[in-house]
């Protein structure tokens, strides 16, 4: 039977350059989206998609002016000929920065939310109900009173999401929504996305989520360079032999089972892991799996973990660099954020994980000096910090915040990175060297004179980075450094960790990315609620199901998939799985 569902969406050769840019931005792009249609936009950095989102809501080139050609219909109505404010009631665009999305208008979440609607003279009784259901979807109910600048950023990126989806626009853009939150956070985002297209809106998503977006979207654009390379399903699309060109990585499943040469009836790979457990169990055991299969993975797990020793067994090292006893802490007199936390680190690269508002960010604030504990004691290299300023730690500690935007200050790039090395006292032929490493480090050469400003989200998240990595601190607390970032961004971010590590550095880093943290730490400690769940190695702590159902975890992709196949040995890494396979 013909598919006569209506395009809401026709795309047609859209070709725009940004004012006094030599290159297209968006170069010929020729599609069209139907009615409740879910669609994944993926591409490197730099490929077009921030752009492709801003000219569907008419911002491109009504706002950004430039040169336009082609023609771009949402709804019936022309975007690049009609006002601004005429689209919002039919499209609406989340923002990648949830920053710029707030409108500072509100004091409390509730009002936030409501803003829109009231713009729109939405009835107040409707008005009351569709932000009270957005705020209990997303899991901010219990926030409807507080500030949206004093939650955390996961938090702020939820108050966005929430801020667009009581619009109830026919159309909805989301770019980059879940870089800041939890995976279960994450998960109810692609679920209440998944719901509003089974009642008709339409939806377009860019994320970096790829294996996300392979569960869930119907069609999958990739551009790259801003060209339309493809627009087809997950399937056909991450089966494509030369994925890896146009900067994207295929689902690790895809991957795997690329590898292992087994693929679905019409010729392409796996994207899930039901696909792929799928397709495995026939070729390894010609039958489908044992219905035990995830309970003798999981017994397996705790046998390794028991061989272990414990998830708290995790041996920490002579080279003590901080030590946290009976830690306290509270923004509020009758709200506990830490309550009684002990720790002590050493020089093994850590992953602090948790849920949305654990305590993370709190707790590296407070080993930066930014923060007072409220009781307890933090000791670095055995001296108790309490009484030390940011600045007397300056040259210890170096922390890059979760937004860049709170940090970068400077008119040029090169500027940025030396300000820190000068002002704790490094000479300045040693922080002209120290500046120039951290450039090649995070891929900045060449950007040296640019203006911070005029940077891309992820571009101002490694100025940022290279401006503490310049100060050689023996420290770097990294808060959410994959936010915003391609696969290249994070090889680049894992080559950091990995390079610092090298040289006898600690790395802390605040992460929502499992599958990163699987691949880049040793030590991972699991957060929730202001307290330590877990701690020890990837594999230890992954095995924990407690612990990570508290923290609204989940596990890496491959460890799921070995769940799936009931395998006892499990793995945290594509690469571990079929080296293990292979021998």
């Amino acid at each position: 039977m013909e598919d006569c569902r209506m395009s809401v969406i026709t795309v047609e050769n859209l070709r725009y350059r940004y004012p006094h840019a030599k290159e297209l931005a968006l170069d010929g792009l020729d599609f069209s989206v139907e009615k409740g249609e879910f669609i994944g936009i993926i591409g490197e950095n730099g490929a077009g998609k921030s752009t492709l989102s801003q000219a569907l809501m008419g911002l491109v080139p009504q706002f950004y002016k430039g040169a336009y050609g082609g023609t771009v219909m949402v709804d019936g109505i022309e975007a690049g000929r009609t006002p601004v404010a005429q689209l919002c009631g039919h499209v609406g665009l989340v923002f990648q920065n949830p920053f710029n999305q707030l409108s500072g208008a509100k004091d409390n979440v509730y009002e936030e939310v409501a803003f829109g609607m009231q713009n729109l003279g939405v009835p107040a009784e409707e008005m009351k109900n569709r932000v009270e259901e957005a705020l209990k979807l997303l899991d901010i109910w219990q926030y409807r009173d507080r500030n949206p600048f004093d939650l955390s950023g996961g938090q702020m990126q939820r108050v966005a999401i929430a801020s667009v989806l009581v619009m109830r626009p026919d159309v909805m853009i989301l770019d980059e929504p879940t870089s800041q939150l939890d995976p279960e956070g994450s998960d109810e985002v692609f679920k209440a996305v998944e719901t509003l297209t089974g009642s008709g809106i339409t939806i377009l998503m860019i994320e970096q989520k790829i294996e996300k977006l392979a569960a869930y979207c119907d069609r999958i654009l990739l551009l790259h360079k801003g060209k339309q390379i493809a627009f087809d399903t997950p399937q056909k699309v991450f089966s494509m032999p030369d994925l890896n060109n146009y900067g994207i990585q295929a689902p690790a499943f895809t991957r795997i089972c690329k590898a292992e040469g087994v693929t679905l009836a019409d010729g392409t790979y796996p994207v899930t892991v039901e696909e792929a457990a799928g397709v495995l169990r026939e070729k390894r055991l010609g039958a489908p799996a044992c219905a035990d299969g995830k309970e003798r993975a999981q017994r397996a797990a705790g046998a390794e973990l028991a061989q272990a020793g414990g998830p708290s067994e995790l041996a920490v090292s002579s080279d003590e660099q901080f030590c946290i006893k009976n830690l306290d802490f509270s923004y509020l007199a009758d709200v506990s954020v830490l309550k009684k936390l002990n720790m002590k680190l050493d020089k093994c690269p850590t992953a602090i994980i948790g849920q949305n508002g654990a305590g993370k960010t709190t707790l590296v604030k407070l080993l930066k000096g930014l923060l007072k504990p409220v009781s307890g004691s933090i000791y670095f290299h055995g001296e108790d910090i309490s009484g030390k300023t940011v600045a007397m730690l300056a040259g210890n500690v170096g922390y890059v915040f979760q937004n860049p935007d709170d940090q970068i200050f400077k008119y040029n790039v090169m500027d940025e990175i030396l300000f820190g090395p000068l002002n704790i006292g490094m000479d300045a032929e040693r922080a002209k060297k120290e500046a120039e490493r951290a450039l090649k480090l995070t891929g900045l050469t060449g950007k040296e004179k640019e203006n911070p400003y005029d940077l891309e989200l992820y571009e101002r998240k490694m100025t940022a980075i290279a401006s503490v990595l310049a100060m050689d601190t023996d420290v770097l607390i990294l808060d959410e450094p994959t936010i915003a970032q391609d696969w290249k961004g994070r090889q680049i971010i894992g080559d950091i960790i990995r390079s610092l590590s090298e040289r006898g550095k600690l790395v802390i880093a605040i992460l929502h990315d499992m599958d990163f943290v699987a691949e880049n730490f040793e030590r991972v400690i699991i957060m929730a609620h202001g307290q330590v769940l877990a701690d020890g190695t990837a594999k230890e702590v992954f095995a924990q199901e407690e612990a990570l159902k508290k923290a609204r975890l989940q596990k890496p992709y491959v460890m799921q998939l070995c769940e799936a196949l009931g395998y006892e040995k499990s793995y945290l890494t594509v690469e571990e799985l079929l080296k293990d396979q292979v021998s």
